[in-house]
């Protein structure tokens, strides 16, 4: 059965497409909801004790607020990762060619790497306002424990990475599914 190949069996769309998409829209909140505040530090305010809030960079002081503010940076590599994830397979060539593309350690390295220095610049941005972009640092939030909290995200996003598929076999998922069989079955049939 790990003989078969990926293209002559039936296929169906992987459970992790879910998974990227609920980070994705996460992420997408979040940016917004940050754009948002860095425009006026107050909108958050209209969302009350609802759990929304927790879209929001504001804190509330209460640990769940400071969490918030500071540690929900973990997810913004994770997020970001979903959505280029998402993007390579709707945007660029089909599915057949976003698995070859995402089956490179390298383009999924590229890509954590690319999402690490934008968040890297956004965060010494926020601390010293070098471009002077209406961006700050809000309450509860430290700039060193921002990398260091990216850093970590970076670092998750590989393996996560490794979990995200286009498409699974009809069975149950196999080796012949990983990535990694998915580029040696191309290089081969190609």
């Amino acid at each position: 059965m790990l003989n078969q190949s990926i293209d002559s069996r039936e296929s169906r769309l992987s459970w992790s497409l879910l998974l990227a998409a609920a980070l994705a829209a996460i992420g997408i909140a979040r940016l917004f909801s940050d754009i948002l505040t860095d425009i006026d530090p107050t909108w958050a305010l209209c969302l009350g004790d609802s759990p929304i809030r927790f879209l929001a960079r504001t804190t509330d002081g209460s640990l769940a607020g400071n969490l918030n503010v500071q540690y929900f940076k973990v997810m913004a590599i994770p997020c970001g990762l979903a959505v280029i994830f998402l993007v390579n397979g709707g945007l660029t060539g089909g599915i057949a060619a976003a698995e070859r593309r995402w089956a490179s350690p390298r383009f999924r390295l590229t890509c954590i790497f690319a999402l690490a220095a934008v968040c890297a610049f956004c965060e010494v941005e926020k601390a010293t306002h070098l471009l002077g972009l209406p961006t700050g640092l809000v309450e509860g939030e430290r700039a060193w424990l921002n990398h260091v909290v990216h850093s970590v995200g970076g670092i998750l996003s590989y393996p996560l990475s490794l979990l995200f598929r286009y498409r699974v076999g009809t069975g149950a998922d196999t080796l012949a599914d990983s990535p990694q069989n998915v580029a040696e079955h191309s290089v081969s049939s190609g």
